[in-house]
């Protein structure tokens, strides 16, 4: 079996619910608590629709949002912990406000109650882990503009976004359900994930990795952030994301650290990345794909999309996260890798 740079989980935890795990991230989070801990680990995919199969995990459907549908993930089965990565992404949430905040919202509410639920029921004392996938959309106002760095001990949460406010909630549910022992809850705020494999999403950064991935399959991508390859932007607008498979390791590791390591007043992790700029990633492009890849990106601004990217930091202080376990990519290599890693992927 493979090494995995994680601890051994909790002696408690010998089932994992997977919800949102028909999603990239979560899938590949699963595939890689599979690798790390083989059978010893029953894991369950839960989506709208049932995830395709992975390995030996149970897939099943369900509207997260219906708390009896949730209860029905609980029936029969302890579950003793769950990854939370259902989501409508914040292009999607900005466009459709009841879907997002019955998704972003509702359903993690009801899953934290189910979650209530079976803690209370637990003759061990051990509550239930939750780990939530958040995000740095909750970030905003004039202390967090892309030239800012940002210290997340000290930066109040002002979201601009639909997407940012739907999070900051459910933030608050999570660390609330764990200030009165219903749950042990886990807040992971992701940078964007690069690169993501699969189609685009409508999340406003899917650009950052489609200006990677489609070109390397033959296919166009436009740019929404500069007018053409010398506008200033390319060098100007900064990105904070971090390697696709760091953000796994850093994902799966909050399931696996021990809760004391958190202060009392907060169970929130800024996952670390690293900050590249437009005319980073067309360099990696044309590095690793040629200029026949290069080629194939046009540029043509959005702005929608900028609108939102003015809300987004560039750079945060991550020495909180590190101190804690987490991992952070090198940030002169980092993104370069994170494209190797994509272009191998395509040859398996």
């Amino acid at each position: 079996m493979a090494s995995v740079d994680i601890p051994d989980l909790p002696s408690h935890v010998k089932h994992v619910l997977v919800t949102g795990g028909g999603g990239y991230v979560g899938r590949e989070v699963a595939k890689l608590l599979q690798t790390k801990f083989g059978s010893a680990l029953k894991i369950t995919l839960a989506d709208l629709n049932a995830p395709q199969p992975l390995g030996n995990a149970q897939t099943v459907s369900g509207d997260l949002s219906d708390p009896s549908q949730v209860a029905k993930l609980f029936e029969g089965e302890q579950v003793d912990a769950i990854m939370a990565f259902q989501g409508i992404m914040s292009g999607g949430s900005e466009a459709n406000f009841d879907l997002g905040y019955k998704v972003n919202v509702d359903s993690h509410h009801a899953l934290l109650e189910a979650a209530r639920k079976e803690s209370a029921k637990r003759t061990d004392g051990k509550k239930v882990i939750y780990v939530y996938i958040s995000g740095l959309a909750v970030y905003g106002g004039d202390k967090c503009l892309p030239a800012d760095f940002v210290v997340p001990e000290v930066t109040p949460l002002f979201p601009e976004t639909s997407y940012g406010t739907a999070k900051a909630i459910t933030e608050l549910y999570v660390f609330d359900y764990t200030r009165k022992g219903f749950v042990d809850g886990r807040i992971l705020r992701l940078p964007t994930v690069a690169i993501r494999a699969g189609a685009p999403s409508s999340a406003a950064s899917s650009f950052i990795s489609g200006m990677i991935r489609e070109p390397l399959q033959g296919l166009p991508s436009e740019c929404p952030v500069a007018s053409g390859p010398e506008d200033p932007a390319m060098d100007t607008v900064p990105i904070y994301l971090s390697r696709a498979s760091t953000v796994f390791r850093n994902i799966a590791y909050a399931l696996t650290m021990d809760q004391t390591k958190f202060p009392k007043f907060s169970r929130t992790v800024n996952v670390p990345g690293i900050t590249v700029t437009p005319r980073q990633i067309v360099d990696a492009l044309e590095a690793v794909g040629g200029k026949k890849a290069l080629d194939l990106v046009t540029y043509k601004k959005d702005e929608a999309v900028m609108h939102i990217m003015s809300a987004w930091p560039g750079a945060f202080d991550n020495t909180a996260a590190i101190a804690l376990g987490f991992v952070q990519d090198d940030p002169k290599t980092g993104f370069m890798a994170a494209v190797k890693d994509f272009k191998d992927g395509l040859s398996k």
